[in-house]
Formats: structure tokens, sequence, C-alpha cells
């Protein structure tokens, strides 16, 4: 059966609010004030969270400003800061994969899990749920937390108290507030009620078009009998190995020796599968909430310990542990079949050991590299786009190249004066760089034509060349533009490449 676990930080945005402040050195409103975070509507500003001293004075969330004054005129405000609280609530999220590597937000002010296999890694699902507790009360959260077999009755639980799923009130089945309403109108207050009455006469008389209107999905939702997804932060893997510590590691000697740890797991588990790594991600869960990600990259599916050591180690080097370590994890995040050779007496792995120092030189000066990507362009220039290095050898093109093409391409053409023996005909004799070449042999010519669906203005055909002058040396140049339009321009010639 699924655990799965709804979290709900009711006081979020305020906390949050105060957790900058004291972050970065600003004054944060004093403890004991009734305060609120405001943002302007359709009719002027509106309160959007209150803490709990300004709520025991009857302010709640949606009040107009202008009557919470009159009714508290020592209120305290500051404006909300919506685009802080999603970028804190998804840094919460990543946090909490500490737990399960199934997290999702559930804006504005909640978190999903899904738990399943995972309470027993920390003594239980109650001492799991305690110590989540825990944690966020030392970040400055204050938080509810509901567990069950579906989402809704995790979501249900967390916000409202009750014995059983029978006991909560209408309201917990996630539906808008004129759906609620009518419902309790009918004297339908609890979600035990709705179960007693025949699913033909609910569907008859909530089937809105909105999900918040059709009470009866919501009722499946909540039961179990429609299936509701989890959609986590980062795609599910299926090979991931995790250390929670009993004490926060701040040396990089200590957390080297989790790493092997982590390593040596993962590898035997896709040695198992007869799979092999192609993306790694180590997660370092810091004790202050934050966390580091370091992503690792390999030319081919890996499942050697050793090497994954090799690649993983250096990158420890650039983590800055802050007040410690206390849990890490190490996911594979591509997998592959892994190629296993078996050498002959005289062979070696000088291939396997190519592609080992590949993997070590990128991944420790990843910055330093770029790869070449194919681009759907037949425009020389156009046709390949740099991309930061993904850790893998150069591939295979995916398509192969209409014509040959020289291995030095200019970034820009440079301009060139050429003499040929008609005017459309292949050059005679070039000039580049202030030098004249006789050019003794010539092939092409090759016409690109410009990329209509571009709309771009001043561009014309080219013919390309590939020549050669009484020194041995090839050029590639083309002329733009053709003789004999009218209209157009006098065709101009450019050197665009060196030829081999």
């Amino acid at each position: 059966m699924r655990s799965l676990v709804s979290l709900w930080l009711p006081d979020f945005p305020v906390e949050r609010f105060i957790r900058a402040r004291i972050k970065t050195g600003r004054k944060p409103p004093a403890k004991g004030l009734p305060f609120a975070l405001v943002e302007s509507g359709k009719s002027g500003l509106r309160l959007i969270a209150v803490n709990a001293t300004a709520r025991s004075f009857g302010l709640m969330r949606g009040m107009r400003l202008a009557d919470a004054r009159a009714q508290l005129p020592e209120l305290l405000t500051e404006p909300h800061e919506p685009e802080d609280d999603m970028n804190s609530l998804l840094g919460l999220c990543r946090w909490m994969e500490r737990y399960s590597p199934w997290v999702a937000p559930d804006a504005p002010d909640g978190i999903l899990l899904d738990v399943t296999g995972v309470p027993h890694l920390f003594g239980g699902e109650q001492r799991m749920m305690a110590e989540m507790r825990q944690r966020l009360a030392q970040y400055g959260f204050s938080v509810r937390i509901g567990q069950g077999a579906t989402l809704g009755a995790a979501w249900a639980l967390a916000r409202y108290e009750a014995k059983d799923i029978q006991s909560l009130p209408v309201e917990a089945l996630r539906i808008d507030g004129t759906a609620a309403k009518t419902l309790r109108r009918l004297g339908l207050k609890t979600v035990g009620s709705l179960l007693a009455i025949p699913r033909a006469s609910l569907a008859r008389r909530f089937r809105g078009e909105t999900i918040g209107e059709n009470v009866l999905i919501r009722l499946d939702e909540m039961m179990g009998v429609r299936d509701e997804p989890l959609n986590p932060l980062n795609p599910p893997t299926s090979f991931m190995a995790h250390r929670a510590l009993m004490e926060p590691v701040i040396h990089a000697e200590g957390l080297e020796i989790v790493l092997e740890g982590l390593v040596n797991q993962l590898c035997r588990d896709l040695e198992k599968a007869g799979k092999g790594a192609l993306r790694l991600i180590l997660k370092l869960f810091r004790v202050d909430g934050s966390r580091a990600n370091l992503p690792a990259g390999f030319s081919v599916a890996a499942h050697d310990p050793r090497h994954m050591l090799r690649v993983l180690k250096p990158k420890l080097e650039t983590v800055d542990a802050g007040f410690g370590i206390d849990a890490m994890t190490l996911e594979a995040r591509e997998t592959a079949a892994a190629l296993v050779q078996q050498h002959g007496f005289l062979e070696d792995d000088s291939t396997l050991a190519l592609e080992q120092l590949n993997d070590r030189v990128l991944n420790r000066h990843e910055q330093q590299f770029v790869a070449l990507e194919d681009v759907a362009s037949h425009i020389p220039e156009r046709a390949e786009m740099p991309r930061p290095s993904a850790h893998t050898l150069p591939p295979k093109p995916s398509r192969p190249a209409p014509t040959a093409r020289p291995l030095l391409i200019f970034e820009a053409p440079e301009p060139a004066k050429v003499v040929a023996a008609v005017p459309d005909g292949p050059p005679m004799r070039l000039t580049w760089r202030r030098v004249t070449r006789r050019v003794v042999k010539a092939q092409g010519p090759e016409r690109v034509a410009p990329e209509w669906w571009r709309l771009t203005a001043g561009e014309r055909p080219r013919d390309y060349y590939v020549i050669e002058d009484e020194h041995g040396r090839r050029y590639w140049l083309y002329r733009e533009g053709l003789y004999g339009e009218p209209g157009e321009e006098q065709p101009k010639w450019y050197v665009h490449g060196l030829s081999a």
C-alpha cells in the first residue's frame, strides 16, 4: 500500500519573510505584535497572510487593509513577495528529498511526498514525521503533517483535525467554496455523509466542469477509487543510494568515506541489473536546510566503483559544508545497458582507458569545454551550435554530411578578390589577405540557397568552390549572388575556410 505524506505550513508566507529578514541581517517584525503581508487587488490592498497575534484579534486572509486597520490600528504590514515564497518552497522540496525522491510542491504552502518503503530507514513513520516536524521548526516553520494511502486523504488530514476520513468536513475534499456551501445546505457536512449517498445521485447533482466543482471526482481520489498522480520535482530513478548521518560531517575526509559507501551500493545495484550510469547526481544536505548538487557524466555506461570515485571525489573539494552535512544521496539519473568486454591475451583496454580519462577531464574542467550540436540548417555557419559539454565523447553525426566540409571554417567569411575566365566560371586567381595566388585546381560549384523561412533580408545564394593554389594550399570560398539578376548587386567573393 502506498504511503503518502502532506506537509502543510499554515504560516509559511509570514515565517518565510521573517526567516529571510534574519538571514540578510535585517530586523524582522517584533514577536508578539500583529503583523500581516499585503498585496494590491481590485479594491485596494488586502491581507495575504497574518501571524498568530493578528489572528487572535480576528484578522484573516482576504480582508481589506483599510478594514483591518480600522479594527486594529497597530497592525504592522509589509508587501507580499510571492516569487520569493515559491522559490523558498521549491528549496524546501529539494531539501525534503532526504526523506524521499518523490517530492512535489503543493503551492502555495504545502509539500507532498511519497514515502512508500522509506519510513523504516528513519525508525518508523512516527519517528520520521517527528523528525520532519523538529527540523522544520528549527528553520522557523510551523508544520502540520498528514499521512494516508492517497494524496487526498493525506492533504485533508494535514489541514483538518479528525479521527478518521469519514469524520472529515466536506471542505477537506479540496472542492471550491460554492460546492461546499451547497453540500452543507443539503445537510451533507462530512465525508462519511457523502459516502452514504448513491453515486448516481452525487454525479447528477455535482458534475461541474472544473475539478473543484466535481464532488464525485474528489471523493474518488480521496478514497483511492480514482488514481491521482504525484509529479515529483525530479524524474524518478530506479537506482539510488542514501545515507542519513548520525552527526553532521564537515571535513572532506569524512565525506569521502560516506561517498565510498554510496558508490559501492549504487554500483552493486547497477551491476545486478546489467546497467551502467551515464549521468549521476550527488546531493549533499546541510543542517541549515540548504543542499548542494554535484552532477557527473560518463562517456559510456559505467558501474566500476573505482572509476566513479575518481570522478566524484574531486567534486567534493568544491563543496562548502557550512555547519555540516547530515545526509547524502547518489542517484543514477540516466542509465544504459553496460557493455562488458573480455580482453584476450595480447589485447589491452586502451579504449576504456581513453573513455575514463575523458570522464575525469570533462568532469573536473566542465566549464572549459563545449560540444558542437547539429542544427537543422544547410547554411554552413548555422549547421552547428556550441553547447555546454555533456561529459561525453563527441557523438557520431546524426545525419551524414551532404558534402565534405573543411576542417577550419572561419567564424565570419573574409572578403577576397577573384579573377575567373568567365563571369560565372570557377576562380583562376585569388587575392586574399593582400596575397595573390594562382589557382591550379578548382572543384565546384556547390549551390547553397538562403533559408526562405527565416525571411532574413539581404541574404543571397552562394556558389562554393574548393580550390588549390600552386603551393598545394587549399581554400574553401564562395561567390555570393548571381550574375545577370536585375536590380541585384554584383556578386562578391569570400573565403570561408581552409581545407586539408
